[in-house]
C-alpha cells in the first residue's frame, strides 16, 4: 500500500488514492520517508499506523477524518507538521507520545477529546487552539504552552 517518491529534501509516501482505511500499525517502524500524504478517500486510520516512524517529518491528513487513533504517530521523533482537518472531534491516548520534535499543532474547536497523555513527552509542543475551546482548557490543564488562534507571533 502506497509509494514514495522523492522531493526536495526527502521522500514523500502517498497512500494511494481510493484507499478507505489504513490497518493498525501498518507503517509502523518504517524509516524510508519523510512526509505522508494520506487522500481524502481513506475515512478511518489504525492505532499505531504511524508510531516509530522516526524520520516522518510531515503528515497530511485526510479531509474527512473524525479521529486520531490511540498511539497513531507514537515515537516519531523527527515530527514537526500535522495540520488536524477540522472535522476532528477525539485525540486518542499516546497519540503523539514522544513526538519530541512536534513544535506546534493547531486544533479546532470541533474537538472535544483530548487523552490526558496524547501529547506526552512533546517538549517543544505549543497547542494552537480558539479561544474557550476544549483544546484551549486542555493545554492549560496539562501545562502545554498556548497560542490563541489569530494571535500573531
Amino acid at each position: 500500500m502506497g509509494n514514495t517518491n522523492s522531493k526536495n529534501h526527502g521522500i514523500v509516501l502517498h497512500i494511494p488514492e481510493g484507499t478507505a482505511y489504513i490497518e493498525n500499525r501498518y507503517y509502523s517502524g518504517r524509516d524510508d520517508f519523510t512526509e505522508v500524504i494520506i487522500p481524502d478517500s481513506v475515512q478511518d486510520v489504525g492505532i499505531g499506523a504511524f508510531a516509530d516512524c522516526t524520520t516522518l517529518e510531515t503528515v497530511i491528513l485526510p479531509a474527512g477524518m473524525s479521529r486520531i487513533r490511540k498511539e497513531l504517530f507514537s515515537g516519531c521523533t523527527s515530527l514537526r507538521n500535522v495540520q488536524l482537518p477540522s472535522g476532528v472531534s477525539t485525540i486518542g491516548e499516546w497519540a503523539f507520545r514522544g513526538c519530541s520534535s512536534l513544535e506546534a499543532i493547531e486544533i479546532s474547536e470541533n474537538v472535544t477529546e483530548i487523552a490526558a497523555e496524547a501529547f506526552l513527552s512533546c517538549p517543544c509542543l505549543v497547542i494552537i487552539a480558539t479561544p474557550g475551546s476544549y483544546a484551549e482548557s486542555f493545554a492549560k490543564k496539562h501545562g502545554i504552552p498556548l497560542k490563541k488562534r489569530g494571535e500573531n507571533s
